[in-house]
Order: C-alpha cells, then sequence, then structure tokens
C-alpha cells in the first residue's frame, strides 16, 4: 500500500526516510548520505560519487565508501553502474512504516495482552500475534488464554497457543464428522 503511494509520489519518500530510517537500522551519516545523493540527483542528474559527496559533506571520500559499502552489505541499495538504486531501501522503509501502522491500529488490543502477560512483547511479536489473530485464532480466544494462563516468555505463550489451535481443529473435525442434516 505504502510501496504504491511512493510510486504515484503521494508519499513523501524523504519524510518516510527520515521518520522510520532507525527502524531498519540506518546509521545517522546513512541516512545524511542517503539524503544527499537524492539532492544531488534532483538538482543535477549526474552519477553521484564518494569524491562528489565530500565537496557536499564533512566527512572524507573513506567514510563515505565504507557507508555506501554499509548500506550494500545490508541489502538496502545496488550500486549500478549509472546510478544507484534505492529500490530496496525504500521497500524497507514501506514495510517499516506499515508494520508501525498496523500496531498502532491493534493499539487497544495488544496493550491488553501486554498488560495480561508477565512480560513486555517487542515489536516482532506484536506483529506475530497480529498475524495469528488474522488468520488462525480470534482476539477474544487470545485474550483468554492470555487471561487463564501465566506465561514466562513469548515463546510458551505461542505452545499455548498452538495447543488451542490443535485442540480446536480436532473438535472442529469431530463436528464436521457427524451428519447435521439426518434426522
Amino acid at each position: 500500500m505504502i510501496e504504491q503511494l511512493l510510486e504515484k509520489g503521494i508519499v513523501s519518500k524523504k519524510k518516510l526516510l527520515l521518520e522510520y530510517y532507525k527502524k531498519i537500522n540506518l546509521t545517522d551519516n546513512q541516512l545524511l548520505i542517503v539524503l544527499m545523493i537524492m539532492h544531488i540527483n534532483d538538482q543535477t542528474r549526474k552519477m553521484v560519487t564518494p569524491t562528489l559527496l565530500s565537496q557536499y559533506m564533512n566527512m572524507n571520500v573513506d567514510d563515505i565508501e565504507n557507508e555506501l559499502q554499509g548500506l550494500v552489505d545490508n541489502d538496502l541499495i545496488d550500486i549500478k553502474p549509472r546510478y544507484i538504486d534505492f529500490n530496496k531501501l525504500f521497500e524497507k522503509l514501506s514495510n517499516a512504516a506499515a508494520n508501525f501502522y498496523k500496531i498502532q491500529d491493534n493499539k487497544e488490543f495488544l496493550d491488553s495482552v501486554d498488560q495480561k502477560l508477565n512480560f513486555k512483547l517487542n515489536e516482532e511479536e506484536k506483529l506475530n500475534i497480529l498475524s495469528l489473530t488474522s488468520q488462525d485464532i480470534t482476539k477474544k480466544q487470545l485474550l483468554e488464554i492470555v487471561s487463564k494462563n501465566q506465561f514466562a516468555d513469548f515463546e510458551s505463550l505461542i505452545k499455548e497457543i498452538n495447543t488451542f489451535l490443535n485442540s480446536y481443529s480436532l473438535i472442529t473435525n469431530e463436528l464436521s464428522k457427524f451428519d447435521w442434516l439426518d434426522d
């Protein structure tokens, strides 16, 4: 969804980058380098090199090369012969934004789950729970499981959910064997 908005220019790439760069583990220097490359590309349409960047920034060429190599190593950018491809970077940024909004949309439910647990859920665990509630289990069932049991960690919670789902599917299978239309 956000990727489509980016492609159409409805969502600003720079704003998305500034808001979510920490979520994808970009350093401040990497952020500045990406912003400078985008700015120079908008102004001149030249291939941006570390030497050109060093003229605009208070960083030497070697530091810029190291930061760019870090972006390549983290699979965030591809350096092509004529340009730098930021598609992977913005794909990860849009996923981070989508995950943030997914958690915000379910904040009340996730806060209820968090309050009943003996530990705090991290972002990945919250997304895992939301994935389960969108496919396998209802929010009400999950809240009942959390209310009835004490969990020391996320793995024990997932084990209990899987146990519930297995027993639930057995009951469903048994009920489906019965011919309800036969008198």
